[in-house]
């Protein structure tokens, strides 16, 4: 899987989560707002309706006078649009027959004061339903809020969930790679081609670690090629300064012994003793003819050394080994040449 996939779907994971807990919160903020609405809006008013027709019965003796009569009568009316519990509407009817007996002028006051007992009945009976619909309701809303702080939590521990696997996973899974790669540029560049890379994966990582190998294959070829061709040109090189008639000897920059071919050992006097990564300085000091080589480098100069028990003269040539000096200054390439070294060649003069 690609990496861009791995992200889109472990952030939209992260995303539809969010979105779930987001609707979950808006649908039972709802609920309990639309159950507290009602309660108020039903319940509530007819317990302020029945409260007022109470009061009118407390306070005025029968038969009612006409004002108490319109204020029961108001307060009736508005209960009979409030009926929302079962059984409110019977004891509502049974209340407004109560009432017309007390609005009745006919009737004498035992009828007046059994209507009034009824009445009072019937407005007990209209609030105990209303109390008892205002807790059920109360206990839904309970249940509501203890369910909507499940299903809240459950989503939220999932959300967490999700966080805690991205936050623990995404940097590994990101740097792990970068840092085997990094680990793997750090050995190829000191010439340790033999490196490879391998991710069990098959996003962008795994072709990077293709290339990457690829690379390192081309380099250990390139190297093993250069090496080759190295060898080859120091064989002729050794098999050439053999061959050729007098005292070959090749100087480093730091004045140590590159080669030299046996004609120049038995000239100077170096025997078959390694010498070759020595000092010519360091040697010189025991050698007079080394020593009077180096201290000589005019061409005219005829040198005199002590040569198979004889002093015999010696023309010297030396060669000074230019190569360029390649480096990149800002955008420019500069070319510039140093020394690394030279090739002193005796040969015997001829009388």
């Amino acid at each position: 899987m690609k990496i861009k996939k791995k992200l889109l779907l472990g952030f939209g994971l992260l995303f539809v989560v969010v979105l779930v807990l987001g609707a979950i919160s808006v649908y039972y903020i709802k609920v309990i707002s639309e159950t507290a609405n009602v309660t108020l809006k039903n319940n509530y008013n007819t317990l302020t309706f029945t409260r007022e027709m109470r009061s009118v019965l407390d306070e005025n003796d029968l038969p009612l006078t006409s004002p108490a009569s319109n204020t029961f009568n108001k307060a009736l009316q508005k209960q009979e649009n409030n009926i929302t519990e079962p059984g409110e509407k019977t004891a509502t009817d049974s209340l407004r027959k109560a009432f017309n007996l007390l609005i009745n002028h006919a009737a004498d006051l035992k009828q007046m004061q059994q209507a009034e007992r009824n009445a009072r009945l019937q407005l007990k009976n209209i609030e105990g339903l209303n109390m008892h619909a205002i807790e059920l309701k109360n206990e839904y809303t309970h249940s509501t809020v203890a369910k909507a702080t499940l299903y809240l939590g459950t989503t939220a521990f999932l959300t967490f969930f999700i966080l805690f696997i991205l936050i623990v996973n995404f940097p590994g899974f990101i740097l792990n790679p970068l840092r085997e790669l990094a680990d793997g540029l750090d050995k190829v560049s000191k010439r340790n081609y033999g490196t490879r890379l391998k991710f069990d994966t098959s996003d962008e990582f795994a072709q990077l670690a293709e290339a990457f190998n690829s690379m390192a294959v081309h380099l250990e070829d390139q190297e093993n090629t250069g090496l080759t061709k190295l060898i080859a040109a120091e064989l002729r090189i050794k098999i050439l300064i053999e061959e050729i008639q007098g005292a070959v000897l090749g100087l480093d920059e730091k004045q140590e012994i590159l080669f030299i071919n046996r004609e120049a050992r038995k000239i100077l006097n170096l025997g078959e003793k390694p010498v070759t990564g020595q000092s010519v300085l360091v040697l010189s000091k025991d050698n007079p003819s080394l020593k009077a080589l180096l201290e000589h480098n005019n061409p005219e100069h005829t040198l005199k050394i002590k040569h198979n028990s004889k002093a015999s003269d010696f023309q010297q040539r030396s060669f000074e080994v230019v190569v360029p000096n390649l480096k990149t200054d800002l955008d420019s390439l500069q070319v510039a040449g140093y020394s690394v070294g030279t090739i002193r060649i005796l040969q015997e003069s001829k009388e």
